[in-house]
């Protein structure tokens, strides 16, 4: 069998319209800061882990869905330098595609559509685009957290214990009272402090996974990089935050969204009510270093449409 793969990438024109779309004017950045002790605000980095209770492969790869309950499963390669492509389609009619190019270890695949019966197709690279099938398993997940899968890490939003990206996450939260208190200090933090690279977005190859450390290095990045960045010091504080990659309008883009437990606002214009998932765009809201008004660009959100979350 052979398969000729197109993984989605984020798009060097939807990031270009994410930072030029963005108004310098307007409000200012606000925080909705509470009275009240600080919250706890030491990271937490979920281990991820392969018993081996429940695993499928042969000798060119392995796939360990023992924790399949806990919203993750993970796969790793034993080809070398060829790369395995991972396909999963998911309960609600999606496929999701994951690359292991080297011999390196588990990568770690979320269950990010709930619960529900997850196929999991494990291809070698042949030559070029084409991939021939190793195996296919049929993964029965009842996950027991919805928020789980989303506080993780995996490729996409890639931290680790006292790695630089928790630490900043810890820093820059210190004395937040509320989740939403420290989901601005987070937030404003990157639209405050990492700018758009237009070279980058001239270059960038399909396949590209955001690498934090370089982006806090470099102190920029495209839509995909202030998303993984976000998502993981988000997701270091305990905050469920979804990395997603769809459409914003007509152009492909990388987005956020956070899920908290208190209510509040930040930017003035975002409203966390306490039960629902709320967007967050940072690569809108670099350009103006979150002092533009974002109110007329993001809305109500109904202009996103989320193709994949990670």
């Amino acid at each position: 069998m052979a398969y000729a793969a197109v993984l989605p990438v984020v798009s060097v024109t939807a990031c270009l319209m994410a930072v030029l779309l963005t108004s310098c004017g307007g409000s200012t950045a606000g925080t909705s800061a509470s009275s009240g002790p600080p919250r706890d605000n030491t990271p937490q980095v979920l281990a991820v882990e392969q018993p081996g209770e429940a695993v499928a492969g042969d000798e060119n790869a392995t796939l360990d869905f023992s924790n399949a309950t806990d919203g993750y499963i993970c796969a790793s390669s034993h080809l070398g330098d060829t790369t395995v492509k991972i396909l999963v389609d998911t309960p609600d009619g999606n496929q999701y595609q994951y690359n292991i190019k080297q011999d390196h270890g588990y990568v770690t695949i979320p269950l990010t559509a709930g619960s529900g019966t997850y196929t999991v197709g494990v291809y070698q690279n042949i030559s070029g685009e084409t991939y021939a099938a190793l195996f296919s398993q049929d993964v029965a997940a009842e996950i027991t957290d919805q928020f789980k899968p989303f506080l993780y890490p995996n490729q996409y939003v890639d931290f680790s214990e006292g790695d630089q990206t928790v630490t900043l996450g810890q820093q820059v939260t210190d004395g937040a009272v509320t989740e939403v208190d420290a989901a601005n200090d987070i937030y404003m933090w990157v639209v405050e402090n990492i700018s758009y690279d237009y070279d980058k977005a001239a270059e960038v190859q399909p396949g590209y996974l955001p690498n934090n450390a370089d982006t806090l290095a470099s102190e920029n990045g495209i839509c995909f990089d202030f998303a993984s960045l976000t998502a993981a010091m988000m997701r270091s504080q305990r905050l469920p935050t979804r990395l997603e990659i769809g459409y914003a309008g007509s152009a492909y883009h990388a987005w956020i969204e956070i899920y908290t437990t208190d209510q509040g606002t930040i930017r003035r214009e975002i409203q966390f009510t306490g039960s629902t998932w709320v967007l967050l765009d940072p690569t809108f809201d670099s350009a103006g270093q979150g002092t533009g008004d974002i109110s007329s660009i993001i809305g109500d959100g109904s202009t996103y449409q989320a193709m994949f979350y990670y």
